[in-house]
């Protein structure tokens, strides 16, 4: 029987990644969708990923943690009986992210320019402001040929390339560092003290009824695991709950 996975980050750098990455796996699985809902959705998760860039320092954060798993492989690579093939072929990947990154202009600056993103993007923000009253140019869009919608949606993607590679690239070396472990939650409630650990995974059965809350930082952190009922709202769990815990 399969597992249900829950990832939980323990800093803010961590949260901004998994948001980044949920957003951009929308923007791939709407990619080449034309019916309405489809193009309202991939324009809802595009212009998402723009406001969170906007917010902090994702390039700086990002080209921080590329630095330090650089140095963590080639200290690595000292160590006798390593694959060293498979090392040094992730070192180049990580070094060519670094400079492309490095090189490239302000994430999403192409998209912020875009004058059809520019003049749509604010009443997105608004509840129901895409229809077609407030934005008519849009609706006519949606109707345009097939293949220029999708050229469209592709060159928008395609300026997110770096931004998505470096992504996928940081959060698998983390998810990497972690490694499965049998534990029970004793009454419903588990507590660990760790070493700066910016990610939790948890499995439990696709059967289990309840799921895991999680409260902590990179030294210490609670999961409290939780029961769904449709009448009373969620209760917590009683129950010494068996589960899969890896520490990132």
């Amino acid at each position: 029987m399969s597992d249900i996975l829950y990832e939980f980050p323990l800093n803010e750098k961590i949260r901004t990644y998994l948001r980044v990455e949920s957003l951009l796996k929308r923007l791939k699985h709407q990619m080449g969708q034309t019916d309405e809902w489809a193009l309202l959705d991939y324009l809802n998760a595009l212009f998402a990923v723009l406001d969170i860039v906007e917010r902090g320092d994702l390039k700086s954060d990002l080209l921080k943690d590329l630095e330090k798993h650089e140095k963590q492989l080639v200290a690595w690579s000292q160590h006798p009986g390593i694959n060293n093939q498979a090392l040094q072929d992730l070192l180049q990947t990580v070094i060519q992210m670094s400079t492309k990154l490095t090189s490239s202009n302000r994430i999403g600056q192409s998209l912020r320019d875009d004058k059809f993103l520019g003049s749509i993007k604010q009443r997105f923000s608004i509840p129901g402001g895409s229809c077609c009253f407030d934005l008519p140019h849009l609706h006519q869009w949606m109707y345009q040929d097939t293949q220029k919608i999708i050229s469209d949606q592709s060159a928008w993607l395609n300026e997110l390339n770096v931004l998505s590679t470096v992504i996928e690239l940081d959060l698998k070396m983390i998810r990497e560092r972690g490694q499965p472990s049998s534990q029970v939650a004793v009454s419903g409630l588990y507590q660990d003290t760790v070493e700066n650990v910016e990610l939790i995974q948890i499995s439990l059965p696709i059967d289990s009824n309840v799921y895991p809350t999680v409260s902590g930082h990179k030294h210490r952190f609670a999961i409290r695991f939780m029961e769904n009922f449709s009448e009373h709202g969620k209760a917590s769990c009683t129950d010494s709950i068996e589960f899969k815990l890896a520490t990132c």
